[in-house]
């Protein structure tokens, strides 16, 4: 396996230090808020390198405006293995890991049935008349996040401050704004909330929704933002091998929705009005994050966001990047145009809050909820070990090693046995009244099955349940991120982690993904601006959830009741 870099390997060995620092000074008085507003910026599989790797081509007043008069982390990572959007969302303003919020992926299996980590059938969408997916039945809340964030926090030693939570994804809006954030808001055709928040949308929600806002776009094509670079000398060519989601792919090549292999990419969804395959284009491109902004601005402007001496807290997550780099791969001319749409993103909210909240009154920090792995087809042609492992045949071969190795439970002609009840990757969930017909514990079955796995030739790793309840040496990065991902109530049996390079995909030869434990996945920016706050770019390694800190020291609220991670060294003194 080839080995993690030298930076993830310090963030490791200093990460217990800096919890063991942070419990002694976490729980002291309350400050003077520094603040009038803090933003959390996320931009959903921003990778950590991007920012460097193409920072000769961004403006002046986007990223780096905060790297000159602000400070930006150039080595930071997820101490955690399960690098996908939702542990991203719900760590970062916890300051915490799964292993004690509890979301251990964006799906996993509990009670029976999958679940979702945002969501659940107590509520309704808001409004009612919200011409959802009809498959949806879990409708955003934040029931399954267990511990509490920096809104949390502030609403309760602050109670006259406002929170918000907005992004195309619920998750993404709801995780990072804990129970009780004034407004929580997500898009589906429109921006809709549910009734665990309230029964109806706020006036500025309906206006905005009323308005069409996110109609502006359609039949408006995805063309390169700038023409003035050469965008195959910074990225890759304008079509490459195994790009896709599995959304009409053609030999090979995804089209995302009717939007077309290259550039430039149709905005209608094939349509010739707005509908559903329209708004899926529009937030499968770089206009999904413009409109987002709009909304956002919308918000601080409605709520009188940072006007008064009561700090508020505002969470925009910004959806579009991840859903083109699943599509198009990190790689592509798609994902390097988006990012320097972001840089523009980044400098139009900077501005806006100048003029709404002032110049020094306000935090911005910024980070991502995860990165992503490069296509095989391209890590490949960088001479790499690379490929696709279909999980339903890595299933099937577990089930028929588990047969081979206890028998045919109920003896021979019984009916062939289901092992696994259920897969979550990196969580294999053992089939219970299959074991207890064989007469076999799930530990058993855990220590066979990990033991097979390591023998597999797509398999870096296996863990069984006994094994993450237990440490790792500090230079054991795999398996001390593993273990932070494990939560005894709601993890599987068997930890599973594909080789490095590796890719879980069902659909061969199309799109791409994360959520492994390798810098790849879990390597993202961490920018940090507002007053008293310098250094330019600093190489402290240090982890996103460093932000729950962060965010409560210029809040002046208390951190939240489970953070792990202190403030940077660079800002202790701030």
């Amino acid at each position: 396996m080839r080995q993690l870099s030298a930076p993830a390997l310090l963030v490791v060995a200093v990460a217990g230090s800096l919890a063991v620092a942070f419990f002694a000074v976490h729980t002291g008085p309350v400050g003077v808020p520094r603040v009038k507003l803090a933003v959390l910026v996320v931009f959903d599989q921003m990778r950590g390198d991007y920012p460097e790797r193409w920072r000769t081509l961004y403006g002046p007043d986007g990223f780096e405006r905060i790297r000159s008069q602000g400070i930006s982390f150039t080595k930071c990572h997820y101490p955690y293995g399960t690098t996908t959007t939702g542990p991203g969302h719900a760590s970062v303003l916890s300051g915490t890991s799964a292993e004690r919020h509890g979301i251990i992926n964006n799906n996993w299996y509990e009670g029976g049935s999958m679940v979702y980590c945002a969501g659940s059938t107590r509520y309704e969408f808001v409004p009612a008349s919200a011409n959802v997916k009809a498959k949806t039945k879990e409708v955003g809340n934040p029931d399954r996040m267990l511990a509490e964030t920096v809104a949390d926090a502030l609403k309760a030693q602050r109670p006259g401050s406002k929170v918000f939570g907005l992004s195309l994804k619920d998750r993404s809006a709801i995780l990072p704004t804990g129970k009780r954030p004034d407004g929580a808001y997500w898009f589906d055709k429109q921006f809709i909330t549910s009734t665990y928040y309230a029964d109806g949308v706020h006036p500025w929600v309906e206006k905005f929704n009323n308005s069409k806002a996110a109609d502006a776009w359609f039949g408006k094509d995805w063309t390169r933002y700038r023409t003035d670079i050469d965008y195959a000398a910074y990225s890759g060519p304008d079509v490459t091998l195994g790009e896709g989601k599995g959304v009409e792919v053609k030999d090979g090549l995804a089209k995302g929705w009717s939007q077309g292999v290259a550039f430039p990419h149709a905005n209608t969804g094939g349509q010739a009005k707005p509908g559903k395959e329209y708004y899926e284009a529009l937030a499968n491109s770089p206009y999904g994050n413009d409109l987002l902004l709009q909304f956002a601005k919308e918000c601080i402007t409605a709520e009188h966001l940072g006007e008064d001496d009561v700090p508020d807290l505002l969470v925009i997550s910004f959806s579009s990047n991840d859903l083109i780099g699943h599509t198009w791969g990190a790689d592509s001319q798609e994902v390097l145009d988006v990012t320097l749409r972001s840089d523009a993103v980044v400098a139009e909210l900077l501005r806006f809050l100048d003029t709404k909240v002032g110049a020094g009154e306000y935090l911005v920090g910024i980070t991502a909820d995860h990165g992503i792995c490069p296509l095989p087809e391209v890590s490949r042609a960088r001479g790499l070990d690379a490929k696709r492992v279909d999980p339903a045949g890595l299933v099937k071969a577990i089930d028929a090693h588990l047969t081979a190795t206890f028998g045919t439970p109920g003896g021979e002609g019984a009916k062939k046995p289901a092992w696994i009840e259920a897969t979550a990757l990196p969580w294999i969930y053992f089939n219970p009244k299959v074991l207890s017909t064989a007469g076999k514990t799930r530990e058993q079955a855990a220590e066979v099955v990990a033991a097979f796995l390591r023998t597999h030739p797509d398999i870096s790793r296996a863990f069984t349940r006994k094994d993450l309840q237990s440490r790792f040496p500090a230079e054991d990065v795999v398996g001390t991120r593993a273990r932070r991902s494990f939560y005894p109530a709601r993890s599987g049996d068997v930890y599973v982690v594909l080789k490095e390079w590796y890719l879980p995909s069902a659909t061969l030869g199309t799109g791409t993904t994360h959520g492994a434990p390798f810098d790849y996945d879990a390597h993202v920016p961490l920018m940090v601006f507002g007053p008293g706050v310098s250094g330019g770019a600093s190489i402290e390694p240090t982890t996103p959830q460093a932000l729950a800190a962060i965010f409560s020291k210029w809040l002046g609220v208390r951190p939240p009741k489970q953070a792990s991670f202190p403030l940077p060294t660079a800002l202790k003194d701030r």
